[in-house]
This record gives structure tokens, sequence and C-alpha cells, in this order.
């Protein structure tokens, strides 16, 4: 409603009351490349800004990492005005793991707590957020919406925009958000942006562009047991099913495959997405339960083995630890991974997988 985009086109409607003059620049960062053509329309009027309207002001703030213990601070300033939009984009420093999204907003308004949320999911109105057709990916609403969620990368974001519930002070403003359920105690890579009036917001600032960039993980977890994208698996004789057992004090999650006979096609098989940031080779690894009714898993990229079989089978069930499986080149993006169920141990009862999570670490 007051900033995005809408094709090829960039807006922003938020009102910028000036007293005598008003000069609008944008500013390519480009080092190099043909020149940017850009269409621009300026919307305004002869009336002048009354004298109790505050001037519309940004302000872009990073911390990497944030601290253990103390908030990220979105916006801190001493006079009157009002806070009207607020986006955030958070990267961590785990991959599967999005927990610091657990974190409350907190406003304070001219020296007194005045609003006390209950997680960054709910300030972005996108509770229940890692639930399939939910928040976990790109949403868009006029005064909400979700930039992204990428649990495998640690990244998601979102955007607020204050119309009714614009924040207002006549002293002074603290605006924050932690980054853990509790404690501020997950170190994170917070971006933030606030959009507010103030009598005198002063003059914005950037660091260079080389330091505003999102460093991307080597290593990229995909959890099996939750919302890994599954491609196909075989027609007859495999069943895929989600599970959980407790390993002595640990409750372990894990997707379960047991795969049949060879059918027409080959040996049953798990065919899966994987996103991966940047392209390169990456080593393939999987964590999974040993047991009496695991099978010998093995690696294959267009059809030609990328690795030697791994032997699941164990007496009594157990975590796996990190098993190696091969070394493939990705493109950024998706890619499908194939593991197949080629065989078994001569004393296992079955040909099962159960996959607790697959890891793509980048070589080179």
């Amino acid at each position: 409603m007051f900033v995005g985009t809408n094709a090829r086109e960039a807006y922003c409607y938020y009102p910028m009351p000036f007293d005598r003059s008003a000069k609008v620049e944008l500013v390519s960062e480009q080092t190099g490349g043909p020149a940017v053509d850009v269409d621009v329309e300026v919307a305004y009027t002869d009336v002048p800004r009354r004298a109790n309207e505050g001037r519309f002001g940004a302000v872009w703030r990073r911390e990497n990492p944030t601290r253990v213990g103390v908030p990220f601070t979105f916006f801190e300033a001493q006079g009157r005005g009002h806070l009207v939009g607020f986006v955030l984009q958070s990267q961590g420093f785990e991959s599967g793991k999005t927990l610091f999204f657990e974190g409350d907003d907190v406003t304070w308004l001219d020296g007194r707590l005045a609003v006390h949320g209950t997680g960054s999911e709910d300030f972005f109105n996108g509770g229940w957020y890692d639930v399939p057709d939910r928040w976990e990916k790109r949403l868009s609403f006029p005064l909400s919406g979700c930039l992204g969620y990428q649990k495998h990368l640690g990244r998601t974001g979102g955007y607020r925009l204050l119309l009714g519930d614009a924040y207002s002070f006549r002293e002074s403003v603290l605006q924050t958000i932690e980054h853990g359920g509790t404690g501020n105690d997950i170190p994170t890579d917070y971006a933030g942006v606030t959009y507010f009036y103030h009598e005198a917001p002063g003059q914005a600032s950037l660091p260079p562009v080389g330091e505003r960039g999102v460093v991307d993980l080597d290593e990229v977890i995909f959890p099996a047991w939750w919302q890994i994208p599954i491609r196909a698996f075989p027609f007859e004789g495999t069943t895929l099913t989600r599970k959980l057992t407790r390993l002595g004090s640990d409750e372990v999650r894990f997707l379960s495959v047991r795969g049949g006979a060879p059918d027409w096609v080959g040996p049953p098989y798990l065919y899966v997405t994987c996103h991966v940031p940047v392209a390169g080779r990456y080593g393939i690894a999987i964590e999974a339960l040993r047991g009496p009714e695991q099978g010998r898993v093995q690696l294959f990229q267009d059809e030609v083995p990328a690795g030697e079989p791994a032997d699941l089978y164990a007496e009594t069930p157990a975590r796996s630890g990190q098993i190696p499986l091969g070394t493939v080149a990705l493109e950024a993006g998706d890619n499908p991974v194939m593991l197949k169920l080629v065989g078994k141990h001569e004393q296992s009862s079955g040909r099962g997988l159960d996959l607790i999570q697959i890891l793509c670490r980048r070589t080179e």
C-alpha cells in the first residue's frame, strides 16, 4: 500500500512533506556495464507542510552479528514523531534453523513500555511460520508480508507498514526486536529499515554496497522429517512416512523410507530437491538411523554413481552421524538429489532408509 513493487515498477506512496523545496535522487551503485534507463513519476502539490506535520525519514541499520543479551535496535530518537513501517532481513549462522525469529518486538514510547509483542513472526503477521502454505514463501499483502523463508539457509525477513496503528511519541522512541526466544541468545545477521516521521529526521546514510551483502552458508542442511521437497519415489512397493522415535533421552524425527524389490526402472529410490545459494562442487552427506531393517544407500547423479554405497545395517537402532556419500556439481538454486537403496546387508530384514537430514557442503 505504501511501498513495494509491481512487475518492473517500484513505488513509494509515503507522503514526504517539505517547506520550500524538495530534491529526489536515484543513485546507481553499479561499478560497470551499460547505463540504466529509468522512467520516473513524481506526484506533488503546492500545499505546504503544516506546522505540526513531521518530515519523512528512513533509517537502515545492520548488526552483524547481533549482540548476545541485547536486542536489535530498529530505531531510537528523541523529540516528536511517529513510526510508520518496518522491514527486517535476518540471516542466521546455522543451516536448518530460524529460532532467532521467536524474538519479541518491544516498543518504548516517551520512556515507558508501550508494546511487548509475542514473537517476530507475529510482529510481521506471520504467526505459525515454517508451516506448509503459510509463512514459508514470499507473501505480499497491503500492510505486511514475508520477504522469503528458506529454513535450510537460516534466512527469512518480513515487512509491516503501520497505518491506523502508527506508534506516536512526543519525547522519545525506542523500537527493538529480540533474536531468540529468550535472552537474545542466538547471534544473527539483522538488517532493518524503519520508516518514520519526525520534526527533525536528520540525514540518513548507508555503508558501501560491499558491506551490505549477505554472506551465504558453506554448509546447507535439509531436515528430511519436515519440509524437504520430494520430487519422486517408486510407484510400487515403496512407502514414505514421517516418524518420531526415542533413542535414550533423545527424540529423533526422521523420514522413514521402506523400499520394496527393484521394479522396471531399477532399485527403490528417494528423489528430492536441495537448494544451494551458489554454484559449485558440493559434498553430499546424510544423517540417518542405523538399524536391523536398514539397507545400503548410494548417491547417484544422471544415473551414474557419485560415490560408494553406505551400509546402514546395525543390530540395534542408533544415529549414524554424518555419512559422506559423494561429491557432485550443483547449480545455484534448486537441484535434484537422487538416493537409491541399492541392496542390503545379508542380516538386514529390509531395504530401509530412516533419513534424518541431508547435508550439502561446498568444497570449491
